[in-house]
């Protein structure tokens, strides 16, 4: 959003953060983290891009961050874009992208942004307690 300022008559630009995700599949099964700020709240693998990243190099950062899987970025496949403001006066862009998990490194271990990560079939978190 752009505007002017009632003052100055200067531009004035709100700009959005970017951010996004990436879905690692393996089989039928999907990896999730548990949201270090809410319990039993299970997300894909996600964070903002840093200043220098291009979007796949920062999802694919912040996988490894939040899960301890490496991927490359050249790996990842677009599957989704999407906005919106989940905070009060915090706009995002988010970038989603999808890999297969032979496509990756590492052991599935939480990172500092998360208490836990781990594959789940989606009949298995149906029948759990969790929520997204």
């Amino acid at each position: 959003m752009v505007y002017r300022c009632d003052s100055c008559d200067d531009y004035v630009f709100y700009n959005p953060t970017p951010g996004g995700s990436t879905a690692v599949v393996d089989g039928e099964r999907l990896l999730l983290v548990e949201d270090f700020r809410a319990a039993g709240e299970w997300k894909l693998p996600a964070g903002r891009i840093e200043l220098g990243e291009s979007p796949r190099e920062g999802v694919a950062r912040e996988l490894e961050e939040e899960t301890g899987l490496s991927v490359d970025p050249d790996e990842l496949t677009y599957f989704y874009d999407s906005s919106g403001e989940p905070v009060a006066e915090q706009y995002m862009v988010n970038v989603d992208y999808a890999v297969p998990r032979s496509k990756t490194t590492g052991t599935v271990d939480a990172g500092s942004d998360a208490t836990d990560a781990r594959f789940f079939a989606p009949a298995e978190f149906a029948a759990s307690a969790y929520s997204l």
